[in-house]
């Protein structure tokens, strides 16, 4: 018996944006403000993406979650990828098959910074003077020093090293008591910057190490709720260590294999955010604050710390910001230049934070996620090399 042919059923179209869920490494801030100015502009939606921005603490937690399978994506600093891959390895695992790695280096330019608050304002609160304001890592030997997070501990460690001080810190002061000879680094934990201001406002902490847009922290504080403020700082750079790669985005191995449209959306909503955020960085300050119901005073304080770091104070950071240097220049922001990375796993390596054998591709992927009208100069031939490679 013939049968009559079925109709065609033309496949259905999703009529909602698929959920990205996205591990940040700390609370919203100016330092990623290409986030949020992609966000505030609509370019996710734009790539049928809903990015939902999750937070924990610190750039080893996000790689951790990575590693885990609780995020596909997340914002960590390749020193985390790093030492987390060198870890995989050393219990027997294939380096090039750790399930995290960089797919776009947004922070091409890192440095830190040591905060403290200047004698001239410690006398005003009525505190204890130090010897001379805190301007050098010698000047840190005899103080409370707090170091924030990933980047800052592993800017601390390279600092020490090239200064011969190694071997002053003392490294729990929590288990070993203060030692007026040493370096005292304290584990007291945070979940707001705002804990570290005020144990330095009332004398129990003397250094707070962060990541060198952190003069916005205190500029903002003194144009706001700490009217006369006054600090004394010193970078890292100021101490003759050179910048690192820090903060990017990171995914893990399973969602760029399976998940490689999706992946790309993503970084195209970032990659076409960040020009605009070094051009303007109040957009996604402003986004940002809305999103998470902050006032005045962190539109100034963020505001200042964006600024910082897209590049418009390279009498703190050096010339380009965070964001940007010659290699994005010439093949676009957030790209992963191996020699570089070389450089950075060899430093942690004479550092003695690295003790395992890694090489840079052990720890990024290159993802082509830009279409060929918005590719850099020198993208194209980049790609050619890599395909034939």
């Amino acid at each position: 018996m013939n049968r009559a042919p079925l109709p065609k059923v033309e496949l259905a179209t999703a009529d909602y944006s698929p959920q990205l869920d996205v591990m940040c490494h700390h609370f919203p801030s100016g330092h990623v403000v290409y986030l949020f100015h992609a966000l505030g502009k609509g370019y996710f939606k734009e790539e049928n993406l809903l990015p939902v921005f999750a937070r924990t603490n610190h750039s080893p937690k996000v790689v951790q979650a990575l590693e885990a399978g609780i995020n596909p994506v997340g914002t960590a600093t390749a020193t985390s990828v790093i030492l987390a891959a060198a870890a995989y390895a050393s219990k027997g695992g294939d380096p090039a098959e750790y399930p995290v790695k960089m797919v776009y280096q947004a922070d091409q330019n890192y440095s830190s910074a040591f905060y403290s608050l200047s004698n001239e304002y410690r006398k005003k609160l009525g505190l204890p003077l130090y010897e001379k304001d805190i301007t050098s890592p010698r000047d840190l030997i005899g103080k409370i020093v707090r170091v924030g997070g990933g980047g800052p501990t592993f800017m601390f460690e390279i600092m020490v090293k090239r200064h011969g001080l190694q071997d002053r810190v003392n490294r729990n002061m929590e288990a070993n008591g203060y030692q007026a000879d040493m370096i005292n680094l304290t584990w007291v934990e945070e979940f707001d910057v705002k804990t570290y201001s005020n144990l330095m406002l009332q004398g129990k902490l003397d250094v707070y190490s962060k990541p060198t847009f952190g003069h916005g922290q205190f500029l903002g504080r003194a144009q706001t709720s700490e009217q006369g403020l006054e600090y004394s700082a010193f970078s890292t750079l100021q101490a003759g260590v050179e910048t690192i790669y820090g903060v990017g985005i990171v995914a893990t191995l399973d969602f760029i294999n399976e998940h490689a449209d999706m992946l790309k959306s993503f970084l195209r909503a970032v990659d076409r955010a960040m020009p605009e955020c070094i051009d303007d960085h109040m957009t996604g300050v402003k986004a940002m604050n809305q999103l998470r119901g902050y006032g005045e005073q962190y539109d100034v304080i963020e505001g200042i710390k964006a600024a910082i770091t897209v590049g418009r104070h390279p009498e703190i950071t050096g010339p380009g910001g965070f964001y940007s240097n010659s290699d994005t220049d010439q093949f676009g922001h957030g790209y992963i230049n191996r020699n570089k990375l070389q450089r950075l796993i060899d430093t942690l390596t004479e550092t003695g934070l690295l003790d395992y054998p890694i090489k840079p591709e052990d720890v990024f992927a290159r993802i082509d996620f830009r279409a060929p009208e918005r590719r850099a100069p020198g993208q194209a031939s980049k790609i050619a090399e890599l395909s034939v490679s």
